[in-house]
């Protein structure tokens, strides 16, 4: 899983609507298939891909999502709970990270790419970056993570959440969007509890 230290954000252009033999080749392109049969290439393995992740999302067995992810490109570590209905970004899942021992509970989106309307390029970058959710973190039901934020180790995101930015290790994140909520106390790497908040100690 050291591979991923190669990927970086770039950015790409905004979304705009064309016709369907220009925007193969456009997105060909932009996956990096080259050649004679491009289009075709790029098409086949978009058609699996987007299978893969039906399948994924509804068996009901974890190992078997995962094993599926990880057939898209997604990188998935060992020990990892991945729950129903997890939607992993659809066109670059080989942007997603996913460390060893990371829970999420279902029904979240893992996104690595935001491709906004044209109209908007001046207001809202269209861009693809990394999403890394780091060891032992814990994603609650429902959560979405944007493109190229990174969830800390041992954090936890509450139900819910809608995450902009990065998650620091060890805290309790959550809400729309997520900010901090509480930082763990820590004992030999393990958390006990929550660290008492600020104003406690006027108390």
């Amino acid at each position: 899983m050291k591979d991923y230290l190669e990927l970086k954000k770039h950015y790409i252009d905004n979304h705009k609507i064309m016709p369907f033999s220009k925007m193969v080749n456009s997105a060909a392109e932009r996956h990096g298939y080259k050649g004679f049969f491009a289009k075709t290439r790029f098409l086949t393995r978009r058609f699996i891909d987007h299978y893969l992740q039906v399948f994924a999302r509804t068996s009901p067995y974890n190992g078997v999502r995962i094993k599926l992810q990880r057939m898209r490109g997604v990188k998935i570590g060992k020990h990892v709970q991945l729950g129903p209905l997890v939607t992993i970004d659809d066109a670059y899942p080989n942007f997603a990270i996913i460390e060893d021992g990371v829970g999420i509970s279902g029904s979240n989106y893992i996104l690595t790419h935001s491709k906004p309307w044209e109209y908007h390029k001046h207001v809202s970058e269209a861009y693809i970056a990394p999403t890394i959710l780091k060891k032992n973190c814990w994603i609650g039901i429902g959560v979405i993570v944007l493109p190229g934020v990174t969830i800390g180790e041992g954090a936890i995101v509450a139900a819910g959440s809608v995450v902009t930015k990065d998650v620091p290790a060890n805290t309790l994140y959550g809400g729309m969007p997520a900010k901090l909520i509480r930082e763990f106390e820590m004992k030999d790497g393990i958390p006990i509890g929550f660290k008492k908040p600020p104003t406690d100690a006027h108390k």
